[in-house]
């Protein structure tokens, strides 16, 4: 069996949690006014933290935490109005004339970006109030897969364990997730990401894990680094500053990941298809009629064969790293297989829905990349169809010098996978139909908004068919999904 490298972590039952604002862990006014370098102007009764007025709810003391921004204000929404819902104090540079409730100014004396203060309570709560073991995992592709897969695996083994809600993983979002930490966590899980050179690094100064996994290096974010390489080295920051102790987990079949510099006397642990990886994955199939994937993963002389109940191969890869985490902390592959056998997809990715009239829909609109897309409709073509299979995209941003080439080469590729109908929002993709010659096809829709899509689409579609939807965040593809649900 695989050492536990955390030993303390096995003392408490209590199973995950995911937790969100409205129900993270209680702050006193003095753990609030530290954390900020702050001063207490107007007392107020302990209470979570919150960001956002439109989710404060009543008989839930909170503490609305004032953002500023480079084009927002957050103070803007202070009012009395905030009491009835169960405000009972702000954090920020100021409040009304006519606030009676708790407020803690940050330090600064009404004058500053509020965010730094966020993250300077988001970095006492990691170094005084959190004091179990933090796992964090970048990459291009499969953050949120890979996190909700590790969590699951870890909750085998009684403890409390915490994952970030849905994709916070930027400067706020990890902010707050570690401010959403409760004290009773053993164990959290948090996904990382990044648009630029330096972004990963402060987010792992913030979290600071013991644990760093790089999933893989992909050509997204190219329109700010500009090379995959220097997206590999802008991942690779999240190992910059690992010490003695921690352990650095690596995708073996990614050369820019299997490469990136690790500090002298760190711990590496290798994951992938190669042979003498810690975590190697033997093989991987489609199973269930394109619905679910067998995987087979070996450690030393450990072999485990399981069924993921979920469209995608893609996740064998995600599977194989989060065995590489979970087996640090003592879960065995036979658990882990179990535990994944057990697996849900994580919100519009890869998530599998039926629409009232029988058509499936893969709901993957959260975000989308060359690589991820590709992978979109390769599991578009292992489910069993009697119907069409459509693919519907929305175009794919932050892709710099590579956009057209990147576009027309996703197209030619629905196209090579002889898919009967293919739906495309947006201008980038619309370009390279027009280029392609395709914007006359019969089974291609084109259009740039993806509301108008969907009223053209539901027309062709039949309860047989089998419909992939995939798009950047900004294209609001998921608009389109639920039109089709509606049918």
């Amino acid at each position: 069996m695989a050492s536990n490298i955390y030993p303390h972590t096995l003392a408490c039952t209590s199973k995950t949690t995911f937790r969100c604002p409205s129900n993270s862990p209680i702050w006193t006014i003095n753990e609030i006014a530290e954390s900020v370098n702050g001063k207490i102007l107007k007392w107020g009764p302990p209470g979570i933290i919150c960001t956002d007025t439109r989710i404060l709810a009543p008989n839930k003391n909170q503490w609305f935490f004032a953002i500023t921004g480079q084009h927002f204000d957050a103070h803007e929404f202070i009012s009395p109005e905030l009491y009835g819902k169960g405000c009972v104090g702000v954090i920020g540079n100021q409040v009304c004339n006519n606030w009676d409730k708790g407020f803690v100014q940050v330090e600064g004396n009404g004058n500053v970006n509020t965010l730094n203060s966020l993250v300077n309570m988001a970095c006492y709560a990691r170094n005084s109030r959190f004091s179990g073991v933090l796992v964090g995992v970048t990459g291009s592709v499969g953050k949120s897969t890979t996190k909700s897969m590790i969590a699951l695996a870890l909750e085998s083994l009684g403890v409390n364990v915490f994952q970030s809600y849905g994709n916070w993983n930027n400067r706020v979002g990890v902010a707050l997730s570690l401010i959403g930490i409760d004290r009773a966590v053993d164990i959290a899980v948090l996904e990382m990401g990044m648009s630029g050179k330096g972004e990963i690094l402060e987010l792992a100064r913030m979290a600071r894990p013991e644990i760093r996994v790089v999933l893989n290096v992909g050509d997204s974010h190219l329109e700010s680094l500009g090379s995959l390489e220097d997206v590999a080295r802008a991942k690779g920051e999240i190992f910059e500053e690992s010490k003695l102790g921690d352990v650095c987990v690596l995708n073996a079949n990614d050369p820019l990941v299997a490469n990136l510099t690790v500090p002298l006397g760190v711990r590496k642990v290798f994951f992938g298809w190669r042979r003498g990886c810690d975590v190697r994955l033997v093989a991987s199939q489609v199973a269930n009629g394109g619905l679910g994937v067998q995987v087979v993963l070996e450690k030393e002389r450990e072999t485990v064969k399981f069924v993921i109940p979920s469209p995608g191969l893609h996740l064998a890869i995600n599977a194989c790293a989060a065995a590489a985490v979970a087996t640090l902390f003592g879960v065995s592959l036979a658990q882990v297989g179990i535990s994944l056998s057990k697996f849900s997809p994580v919100q519009m990715r890869s998530e599998l829905l039926v629409s009232r009239s029988g058509i499936k829909i893969v709901n993957d609109a959260y975000n989308a990349n060359p690589i991820s897309t590709r992978a979109a409709i390769d599991l578009l073509k292992d489910i069993a169809c009697n119907g069409k299979r459509v693919v519907i995209l929305g175009d794919m941003l932050e892709l710099g010098s590579t956009e057209r080439e990147s576009h027309e080469k996703i197209l030619s590729y629905c196209c090579d996978a002889c898919i009967d109908l293919i739906g495309l929002v947006g201008d980038r993709f619309r370009a390279a139909a027009e280029n392609m010659n395709l914007i006359k096809t019969d089974y291609i829709v084109v259009t740039n908004d993806a509301e108008i899509l969907s009223q053209k689409i539901v027309k062709r579609l039949k309860s047989n068919d089998v419909v992939l939807v995939k798009g950047s965040r900004a294209m609001q593809m998921e608009k389109v999904v639920d039109v089709i649900k509606a049918m």
